[in-house]
């Protein structure tokens, strides 16, 4: 069948046009694609989808006003007539211009909105100003906000991070040390990427994970970046969530959970089908919407490895109790009585 098509394909890749086309793409479509993976991870949230999208169309513009399309195209229209250089660099900026129409069609909708929101993604807090949170707490419906104890609030946690800043000078290590011990439970229950790998295939470090098959949420992240000798960068929803942790704060608390509960895409929630349809399987058909849910919570939001979880079950005498007995059911079966006679 190929064969049969092979003079279109050579009419169309082996001519000035066709390979300058292919340059072009190979030049521009990666910045698209690195927005459209960075919406698509599983912590990517509303906060950031301000910067994301805002980035990507700077770079796309930019490309516009300085007529870059790579270098190769640049070598190749070198050789060729003045028109027909011409004709393809209109034919590039249209297809750039359309890229970012299709972009602006859909964002400039709700730009106001996430670009409120997009203050907590900073994650120096000393740039953050009063006014950016109160325009922020305009957009939450359905939960009581104190505006003055809003600003108590937020005046008391920029202060902490302030006073943080000057102690340490950078407090990346302490934040980092802060998710490291509520992702593991304690530090001291972490094993080898030996160990994981000698207890179950599936744990095992995967030390030649690229950054964008890094899932990036704690663990993965952490051992990443440690292992390309990278210095680990904040996330901010780890650094609200240090700067809050132990804080009586609830009109902050409020509005930070808010903000990081939007989801910037729909892709983490597609992902969960998938997940499910290895869970519930034609030998498991007569499962309950209840317990399928329980394994999907515990599978996603767990990042215990076999060996560390077997090491917590034993610390945990009273679950492994219910976990041998009918007590780990809501609802007991209750069998017929058979009376013999």
């Amino acid at each position: 069948m190929l064969r049969k098509y092979n003079h279109v394909y050579k009419s169309i890749f082996h001519t000035f046009v066709g390979e300058c086309s292919l340059y072009f793409l190979a030049s521009v479509l990666p910045e698209v694609q690195a927005a459209n993976v960075a919406l698509q991870r599983e912590y990517t949230t509303g906060v950031s989808l301000h910067r994301i999208i805002t980035t990507l169309l700077s770079k796309l513009n930019n490309r516009l006003h300085d007529e870059y399309f790579g270098a190769k195209v640049s070598q190749l229209m070198e050789d060729y007539p003045v028109k027909e250089v011409e004709n393809l660099k209109s034919t590039f900026n249209c297809f750039i211009q359309t890229v970012i129409t299709y972009i602006e069609k859909y964002y400039n909708k709700y730009k106001l909105f996430y670009r409120s929101i997009s203050i907590f993604d900073e994650i120096d807090i000393e740039k953050i100003e009063w006014k950016h949170i109160q325009n922020c707490s305009t957009f939450v419906h359905g939960q009581v906000i104190d505006e003055d104890c809003l600003y108590n609030d937020f005046n008391h946690i920029k202060c902490k991070y302030t006073s943080l800043k000057e102690k340490f000078g950078d407090i990346n290590a302490q934040v980092e040390a802060f998710i490291t011990s509520n992702l593991n439970g304690s530090k001291d229950s972490r094993i080898s990427d030996n160990q994981q790998t000698a207890v179950c295939n599936e744990c095992e470090a995967d030390n030649d994970l690229s950054e964008e098959e890094c899932s990036d949420d704690g663990q993965d992240y952490l051992k990443f970046c440690k292992h390309k000798n990278m210095k680990t960068a904040i996330r901010s929803d780890y650094l609200w969530a240090y700067l809050l942790d132990g804080e009586d704060t609830p009109n902050l608390r409020k509005l930070v959970e808010f903000v990081f509960a939007i989801a910037a895409s729909n892709a983490y929630c597609e992902s969960i089908f998938s997940h499910m349809k290895y869970l519930w399987t034609n030998n498991r058909n007569r499962m309950k919407h209840e317990l399928v849910g329980a394994e999907l919570k515990i599978k996603l939001n767990t990042r215990l490895t076999c060996a560390e979880f077997y090491n917590y079950l034993l610390t945990k005498p009273d679950l492994l109790k219910q976990i041998r007995s009918s007590e780990k059911y809501s609802q007991v079966a209750k069998l017929p009585q058979v009376i013999r006679k």
